[in-house]
This record gives C-alpha cells, sequence and structure tokens, in this order.
C-alpha cells in the first residue's frame, strides 16, 4: 500500500495519544451545557470548495429533529417498533440527523449498511428486515432498483422514503413508486442549517419539487452579495 498522506507538522500540536495519557489519572469534570453551546463541528460535503466546519449547537440538532418528528405525523404511530435503513454515512448531516438522532428520539432502530457499494450485500441485508423508513440519494435508490432480487423484497412495512444530497431523477422515482409502493420524497438541506430546511408533505406524489419549509422555519430568496 502506498502511503498517500505526505509529511507535515502542526506546530503547539497534541496528539490524541498524548492526550489520552494526560487525562488518564484525571477524574471526570462535570461541564454544564446550554442549548447555544456548540454539539458538533460538522463539516461540510466540499461541494463548492474546502469543506467547512459548521458550528452546530445543541439547540440546533434538538429543534431540527423536533421539526422533523412534527413533519411525520402520526406516520409511525401505530408500530410498536419504527426500523430505519442506514446506508449513508453516520458523519454526513442527512444521515446524522435523519436516522441517527431522529431514531434515537423515538427509540427507533437502525439497520446499519456498513458497505452500500455492494448492492448484493445491500438487498440481501434489507431481506431480512421489515423496515419502514428509508433515506438515501438518487444513486443509492437507482442502484437498487437495477440490483438483482430487489423487486422480491416484502416492501409492505415502508411508510416514508426520503431522498436528499443531489436532485431525485424523476425516472428513479417513478420506478421506485412502482416497485415499493413508496413515493420518494424530496427534500433540501444543507449541513449549516441542521440540515432539514424543505421537504415534501408525506402524502404528496413525487413531482421533482423540493417541497415546503418545514415547521417555524422562513425561506428568503436573495440575490447574491
Amino acid at each position: 500500500m502506498k502511503r498517500a498522506v505526505p509529511k507535515y507538522s502542526l506546530p503547539d500540536s497534541i496528539t490524541f495519544r498524548d492526550a489520552l495519557k494526560a487525562g488518564a489519572n484525571h477524574g471526570l469534570e462535570h461541564v454544564e451545557i446550554g442549548f447555544a453551546d456548540i454539539a458538533f463541528l460538522q463539516y461540510t460535503g466540499g461541494t463548492t470548495g474546502v469543506s467547512k466546519g459548521a458550528m452546530l449547537s445543541h439547540r440546533n440538532m434538538v429543534r431540527n429533529v423536533q421539526q422533523t418528528v412534527v413533519w411525520q405525523g402520526d406516520v409511525y404511530d401505530d408500530l410498536g417498533h419504527i426500523v430505519a435503513i442506514c446506508a449513508l454515512p453516520l458523519y454526513h448531516i442527512f444521515c446524522l440527523q435523519g436516522n441517527c438522532l431522529t431514531m434515537m428520539s423515538q427509540g427507533g432502530e437502525n439497520i446499519l449498511i456498513t458497505n452500500p457499494r455492494d448492492a448484493k450485500g445491500f438487498v440481501a441485508e434489507l431481506g431480512k428486515h421489515r423496515f419502514n423508513l428509508m433515506t438515501a440519494v438518487n444513486t443509492l435508490f437507482a442502484s437498487l432498483l437495477n440490483t438483482p432480487g430487489f423487486k422480491d423484497i416484502d416492501f409492505s412495512g415502508l411508510r416514508v422514503c426520503i431522498g436528499g444530497g443531489m436532485a431525485v431523477q424523476p425516472a428513479v422515482a417513478e420506478e421506485w413508486k412502482k416497485v415499493t409502493g413508496c413515493t420518494i420524497l424530496q427534500g433540501y438541506g444543507l449541513t449549516e442549517t441542521s440540515p432539514v430546511v424543505i421537504v415534501n408533505p408525506l402524502d404528496s406524489e413525487f413531482t421533482g419539487s423540493i417541497g415546503l419549509p418545514v415547521p417555524s422555519t422562513d425561506v428568503m430568496i436573495c440575490d447574491d452579495g
């Protein structure tokens, strides 16, 4: 294996190993945390340049989870246990909020797909569960639709499919609805908004629209500068 990271130096830095040594004999100190305190330095995808660490507070994250729960309404109310498919990276804000935090707030279960690029393995894992929620991007929806065995899965428990990260293609959305019986609900968000801003209502059909602002959210369109 060729080493790809060049040698580098960070003046006045402390390695993680040294930090562990320094703190090994210290007791745990309770720290008061408020809603305005930073919960995550959440890094952006870097699609418009160098990835940036967005400072997201506890209030940012908790409120966006609450907005998502209000948006979903009573769609899961008759279920004793919510099962979600978690195929996107948890270090990405979409899956961190949409799967990890939102499901955790409701006592739900996330089925972690560690290698979604292994489409055959992904389909095999889906066949083991009666799942209710799936979050994905367009390429992932398309990949599953083209994988043998996907159309044989039991989709009777599937209540919500959310597409984000990029535009969902109409042909993909149409085929997905035909195979699974569930509409892909497209939305829009960004890392800095933790992340959900706009999403389609649960009872809507796919039109290519990104939908409506989530509760307690104002959206303004401005000129550059």
